[in-house]
């Protein structure tokens, strides 16, 4: 059996995710973790606070090389989001895989075991993989630059009246979002009836632990943002 930790939706770069509160948390997990998993949209490059999208690629994988090389003994994964889901970004993992022994990442989802670990992104609508890959599209960098400064101030507003936990929790109630979840994972092959059992995705910013729904266990670790709550999850696989 290993230890995996878990985080999702670090949102890093984004002023309004507070993600640099948790990194002894992560580096604390990361001593004793067998495995590590960034669950989706830990680079954040429609709201970067860089200037250019090279920038956030820079600083984010020097941030995953300095986090594998201090623990050596820690394999980290890194799955994809629909935020960190860009070109330039996959062109980095991927050579940054090259380089690092105990570091890789995967562009839809992770499955150890009976347990699955994706972002969630499918949980916006009930969708087929095609119809995840196609949304993904949509994010990538190229198409979907990051935003500026006036966009930037009307999100703090709304933030700041908490629009975002409202919303969020409006558009992902636990039973519609799981039932999504169920049903791209029936598609992919990785379902309850493919031995699935355990769960783990993020997106909707709203945390979930133990639920249970057609015979799978699910969980989410929320966001760290103000008036969400958030946290590390820890697996056994």
């Amino acid at each position: 059996m290993k230890t995996v930790y878990v985080v999702s939706d670090l949102h890093m770069f984004c002023r309004r995710s507070q993600w640099e509160k948790h990194l002894d948390a992560i580096h604390e997990a990361a001593t004793v973790a067998d495995m590590f998993i960034f669950n989706g949209d830990t680079v954040d490059f429609k709201w970067s606070c860089f200037s250019t999208v090279s920038q956030t690629v820079l600083h984010a994988v020097r941030f995953f090389r300095e986090l594998a090389t201090k623990y050596p003994r820690c394999n980290f994964h890194v799955n994809l989001g629909n935020h960190d889901h860009v070109q330039p970004f996959i062109f980095a993992l991927d050579a940054l895989a090259r380089e690092v022994d105990n570091f890789s990442w995967h562009p839809y989802y992770l499955r150890i075991n009976n347990t699955i670990f994706l972002h969630g992104d499918v949980a916006n609508r009930k969708m087929s993989h095609h119809q995840l890959e196609r949304y993904r599209r949509r994010w990538d960098a190229y198409r979907n630059r990051r935003q500026g400064q006036i966009k930037n101030r009307v999100y703090d507003a709304a933030f700041r009246a908490g629009a975002h936990v409202a919303i969020s929790k409006l558009a992902f109630p636990h039973r519609r979002t799981v039932k999504r979840v169920v049903a791209y994972l029936e598609d992919i092959g990785h379902a309850s009836t493919h031995g699935v059992e355990q769960v783990y995705f993020g997106h909707t910013h709203v945390p979930i632990s133990g639920y249970q729904y057609g015979g799978v266990v699910f969980h989410n670790g929320g966001a760290p943002m103000e008036g969400i709550g958030f946290q590390l999850l820890k697996a056994v696989v």
